[in-house]
């Protein structure tokens, strides 16, 4: 059953400045291409034109389109869509576009400033989570800054733990709401968290997100006081996170480790699972600066 909380979440709106550059119908293809991917089970053309209150001829010739380009695949008995063969390609793209990622933004903008890490540091980073995995039993990851964004740089699962199918290599948005996007807000300038927090509102996502602005700046002295950060259900119901941070030799931060772990774990183990993502964010400080000596 299509709820009416489902709809809501897929109704997009844009700035009045910005409606005369956009293309409704390709609006429209993105929207449906984003739903299908939220639902791997596979939707009929019905309950996308419901969920997205298109005009369901509408769904069709987008659905059709989208088939007929390798975007979209049609069960031949159920009659519903899932993602098509060509969005590994994309994928496999965009990751490989991250991976060439070097030095620092652009400094036409002071707001593009902050470090995001280069092909070299990921390398030397990545053994780094899967050892945290292996030791913790729970999921890890890697975020960086990125032309003034907080993205996801890499993920490493545990066998036994529930994936968080919400998380992928290349998602950004929300870093008030998560341990990684705070840990690399704290130990940023204070000028460029202003700014930053101008353009990225503090909207409410989990059930504990942080929405105050005093009480955010006040989150982030802690977490530079303590030296890692812990997100309560600020992101998703259901899961907790504690990040550290990874500093450069030159000692400015250039990205952040964190695991992710159900909620009673924190008061059976929470001095040991914040001791081992901190130990291994040290451990990638070190990498780091082997890597340019």
């Amino acid at each position: 059953m299509v709820t009416k909380q489902l709809q809501n979440e897929h109704i997009k709106t844009y700035p009045a400045d910005q409606k005369g550059d956009l293309l409704q119908t390709v609006q429209r293809t993105f929207s449906v291409l984003q739903l299908i991917a939220e639902h791997p089970q596979g939707l009929s053309t019905r309950e996308i034109s419901t969920i997205l209150r298109f005009n369901i001829s509408t769904c069709y010739h987008i659905l059709n389109t989208l088939q007929a380009c390798g975007y979209a695949d049609r069960h031949p008995h159920s009659q519903e869509y899932s993602l098509g063969p060509q969005i590994p390609y994309l994928n496999n793209a965009f990751v490989q576009g991250l991976a060439k990622q070097h030095g620092i933004a652009e400094p036409a903008d002071d707001f593009l400033t902050p470090l995001y890490i280069s092909v070299t540091y990921l390398s030397r980073i990545r053994p780094i989570l899967f050892r945290l995995t292996e030791q913790t039993q729970e999921p890890s990851y890697m975020a960086s800054w990125s032309y003034g964004e907080i993205v996801l740089q890499a993920i490493v699962e545990a066998p036994q733990a529930e994936k968080i199918t919400n998380l992928y290599v290349g998602y950004r948005g929300q870093a008030h709401s998560h341990a990684l996007g705070k840990v690399l807000l704290a130990y940023s300038e204070p000028t460029f968290i202003a700014k930053y927090l101008e353009q990225h509102p503090l909207t409410p996502f989990g059930p504990n997100t942080i929405v105050h602005r005093s009480r955010f700046m006040d989150e982030l002295n802690d977490i530079v006081r303590q030296g890692y950060s812990v997100d309560r259900e600020e992101l998703f119901p259901d899961i907790y996170c504690i990040a550290a941070p990874v500093f450069a030799p030159q000692g400015q931060i250039v990205a952040a480790l964190a695991i992710s772990f159900a909620p009673n774990l924190l008061s059976k183990r929470a001095e040991w699972l914040i001791g081992q993502v901190i130990r291994a964010a040290n451990h990638a400080r070190a990498e780091l600066r082997l890597a340019v000596t």
